[in-house]
């Protein structure tokens, strides 16, 4: 007489069903946490390219910086004394602090006397006006929308100035100029934060 185990097959039929279930489970679980992960290091490589395009901007605005120096350098000039008007950088022939930020989207035009001859005679005033035309070419050249404001410390032999460009990867409020005080109040930025400011003083 022979006995049919059909129970025992069903039990081991369902059995199979459920360790293929759970192995489904399983991909699914693990293809959330893997979405997850890659999420986080899409954002690590967004900010690692943001910062590293940041640091890029500072250190042409301070090469830019430091070519403006040498060239105020050139033409220092004198100070005022015993009744004869100051020259060159102590007259005050470099500063730029009249024009915001929008002001400065037409790019400099070289003035007429380029003073790039050994016959030239260029005056101290049209020196500094070459040297600013120039200077402001450079920095809207190497700088998104880069734009300056310079201003002569009276009294004192150097100058406050200010390098500003556009920065469209700044998205966070704790980046913002407008809370860092980054830029000054003359530029006219009001609420745009993608504009980014680089400080020097330059001592002759």
């Amino acid at each position: 007489m022979h006995v049919i185990a059909s129970r025992p097959l069903a039990s081991t039929h369902h059995r199979r069903h459920f360790h293929r279930g759970g192995s489904l489970i399983e991909v699914l679980v693990s293809i959330v946490i893997s979405s997850i992960a890659l999420l986080a290091l899409a954002g690590v490589n967004a900010s690692a390219l943001r910062y590293t395009k940041m640091s890029q901007y500072r250190a042409t605005a301070t090469l830019l910086a430091s070519d403006l120096g040498e060239r105020m350098r050139a033409n220092k000039g004198l100070a005022a004394a015993g009744g004869v008007a100051a020259t060159g950088f102590f007259a005050g022939v470099y500063d730029y602090s009249s024009t915001d930020f929008a002001g400065q989207a037409t790019a400099a035009t070289l003035p007429a006397q380029l003073c790039n001859t050994a016959a030239s005679t260029c005056s101290p005033q049209q020196i500094a006006e070459l040297d600013l035309a120039q200077w402001r070419l450079l920095v809207r050249t190497q700088l998104p929308e880069g734009s300056i404001f310079i201003s002569r410390e009276a009294g004192q032999t150097a100058a406050d100035v200010w390098v500003a460009w556009r920065d469209p990867a700044v998205a966070n409020n704790d980046e913002a100029p407008a809370l860092a005080k980054e830029c000054p109040d003359s530029l006219n930025l009001e609420d745009d934060r993608s504009i980014r400011c680089s400080f020097f003083r330059i001592n002759l």
